[in-house]
């Protein structure tokens, strides 16, 4: 035997082996992993953004284009017939008012929410002048996420010049699908109201 003694309180080499060796800090491979698994969320969150921004964007054109229509309505309630109506007229009669700054001073002109102009004429689904038609250049993607509910608040709708709902017409999604993608990535859509 060793003629070395230890002091009483100092460890011996067994506990020395079972001593965590850090405390508090990652290894190298800890940190790997850390550092790999916060690439995978930085992935998914790039991926993941267009598809939700590409509905946020569908949720405000739905919304805006459903208050046109209602402003529409409440700036010609007293005319027998929209043949009077011009862009300018309704925006002077606030039909507009939901695209806020994007109405030039004046009323001349709309842009909208994506760029582009907005139009608006008198047009027809059954007799002449008894539609307002507001044409509305949106992106692709927003018009196949939107297009379903415009149908239900507007008498037609025509998306690249086909027509995918109206008094004749049954709303389809798929029909839909394809008028929207098929002038490439943005769509032109015309949203018809009338008093019925």
């Amino acid at each position: 035997m060793s003629q070395y003694k230890r002091p009483l309180n100092s460890p011996t080499l067994r506990d020395l082996g079972r001593r965590r060796r850090q405390t508090g800090e990652l290894s190298m491979i800890e940190a790997a992993a850390v550092m790999a698994g916060a690439a995978l969320l930085a992935l998914a969150a790039y991926a993941g953004g267009k598809f939700v921004m590409d509905r946020i964007h569908a949720s405000q054109f739905k919304s805006e284009a459903q208050l046109f229509h209602t402003g529409i309505l409440d700036a010609t309630a007293n005319d027998t017939d929209f043949s009077g109506e011009t862009l300018q007229t309704l925006s002077q009669n606030h039909a507009f008012d939901a695209a806020g700054s994007r109405v030039a001073t004046g009323g001349t002109a709309l842009r909208g929410m994506f760029g582009g102009d907005v139009t608006a004429a008198a047009g027809t689904v059954e007799s002449t002048n008894d539609a307002l038609v507001v044409t509305y250049p949106v992106p692709a993607t927003v018009c196949s996420l939107s297009v379903a509910a415009l149908a239900n608040a507007y008498t037609q709708i025509v998306v690249n010049s086909t027509t995918v709902s109206g008094p004749t017409t049954t709303f389809d999604s798929g029909t839909a699908a394809t008028a929207c993608t098929s002038a490439g990535s943005t769509a032109s859509i015309e949203m018809f109201t009338t008093r019925s």
